[in-house]
């Protein structure tokens, strides 16, 4: 709800606040801020915005022309929730210094943008998403790359390699045994419990939250389907939580897709459904439950599915998360139930509440206005072009696709190998991310640009198991 600029300067007055974080997010989908004094925040400041050096945010802005400014959207106040002490929060809006136009390619803009190409397309009056947050807790985690050296070690106490950590009376989960673990093998439940009451404060409400099957201290938290940007909103703001809730207690978490070698990867599910007139259009009578919409949609998203990893799997380490094992999708094929297709439908989801999908490819590398809008593009695609995913070769398949044969893999179209085929598809397809002016060719061209010089790094990283393997060769 947009508040007015008197009562906003009255709370200020009344909880003694000094100080206001303009927060806004940039190309990876992490917060950034400025925070300045309540003397600074007046009808102004909602007027005209504070500048900005765009240049310095990878990707947004050359330097010769990098002035942008921010401009508080009063709709999406809160108490920031890892400061210490009041200090009101906005997430801003980012405009163009010299007109005060909207920036085309402020990431949040571009999910408002996708969101009102729904509603005019009058396929549906709300696109609904419920991402499934996965990441790891850890006690140490230290790192270096020189010249002459490079390594990481990693410390957990729930880690399956220790025989006993600080005070010695606490057993460690066997090896891929966390899943669902309870006190007192679950270590951290109070962490997450921390977690899920500040997510509450603010408005942000979960489903239910776990140990996740990785023993090194992998958790989970899932929430309910929430309106498009929204639900962006909340994945931004939950890593926030995460992170600042463990860091209090001299923890580290991470949301990397695949920070241990041998263990799970952590990846950002995301259940989708559509709505009009307040009913869920994915329910139907064709498979699993599902509407001709929803296949379409479907369609859509595995037809659009290797560009589509370039914003959903956006890392070098995406890929290392994304091989055969683990649960881990790697094939662009629908199935009932089945954890190793990228689209799964979930058996229970069989009533009109309840229907949907769950697409599992991406990771929380993802920058979620930009995930989730090219998600959405993709499905409108698939709607408006009735690719049929049956006809078109993907799925369902009701089986586990791991154990398919090399001659049957090769007959079904899987996601890129690694970051820099995910980006190279992109640069083929991208027309159906430019309808209604979504996406911004300038914007995809920085993206892959930006993401290329990040991909190339590692041609020149020499990794130890390198001198593991060939050193005496």
């Amino acid at each position: 709800m947009a508040r007015k600029t008197e009562e906003i300067i009255r709370l200020l007055k009344k909880e003694d606040i000094l100080s206001v974080d303009l927060k806004f997010v940039d190309m990876n989908g992490e917060f950034r801020k400025v925070t300045i004094s309540r003397d600074e925040f007046n009808e102004d400041l909602l007027k005209y915005g504070i500048g900005f050096d765009g240049s310095s945010v990878t990707g947004f802005r050359k330097v010769k022309a990098g002035d942008l400014v921010l401009i508080p959207e009063t709709d999406t106040m809160h108490f920031d929730p890892a400061s210490e002490t009041k200090v009101l929060s906005f997430i801003c809006s980012i405009n163009e210094a010299d007109t005060r136009k909207q920036f085309e390619d402020d990431p949040r803009y571009i999910c408002k943008k996708a969101n009102k190409y729904l509603k005019d397309s009058g396929i549906a009056d709300e696109a609904y998403f419920a991402p499934e947050y996965e990441f790891y807790i850890f006690n140490n985690v230290s790192y270096d790359i020189s010249k002459n050296h490079s390594y990481f070690s990693v410390e957990s106490e729930e880690g399956y390699w220790n025989s006993e950590f600080g005070d010695g009376n606490y057993i460690p989960i066997p090896y891929q045994r966390g899943y669902h673990k309870a006190l007192p093998s679950d270590r951290y439940f109070h962490i997450r419990d921390k977690i899920i009451r500040t997510m509450h404060q603010m408005d942000i409400r979960f489903k239910y939250h776990h140990h996740e099957v990785a023993s090194p201290s992998q958790h989970e938290i899932e929430v309910p389907p929430t309106p498009l940007l929204k639900a962006a909103d909340n994945t931004v703001w939950i890593k926030y939580i995460v992170k600042n809730t463990c860091k209090k207690e001299n923890l580290l978490a991470t949301f990397m897709p695949k920070p241990l070698p041998e263990d799970s990867g952590t990846g950002m599910h995301i259940h989708i459904l559509l709505k009009k007139g307040g009913k869920n259009i994915f329910f139907g009578n064709e498979y699993a439950s599902l509407s001709k919409t929803a296949l379409y949609f479907i369609g859509g998203i595995l037809y659009h599915g290797r560009s589509l990893a370039a914003f959903t799997n956006p890392s070098v380490n995406s890929y290392k998360r994304l091989v055969p094992g683990f649960e881990a999708p790697t094939t662009l094929v629908f199935s009932l139930g089945n954890r190793s297709a990228a689209i799964r439908i979930p058996k229970y989801a069989t009533t009109e509440k309840s229907a949907r999908f769950e697409f599992r490819t991406p990771d929380a590398t993802a920058n979620p206005y930009l995930a989730f809008s090219a998600v959405l593009m993709a499905g409108i695609d698939g709607i408006k072009n009735k690719i049929d995913p049956i006809k078109r070769g993907f799925g369902p398949f009701d089986k586990n696709l791991y154990e398919l044969s090399d001659a049957e893999l090769k007959k079904i179209s899987s996601i890129p190998h690694n970051f820099e085929e995910a980006l190279a598809a992109l640069q083929l397809d991208y027309e159906f991310l430019l309808s209604n002016g979504v996406f911004t060719k300038n914007f995809i061209d920085a993206w892959v640009n930006t993401k290329f010089k990040e991909a190339k790094q590692f041609r020149y990283s020499i990794d130890p198991l390198e001198y593991k393997i060939y050193f005496d060769c």
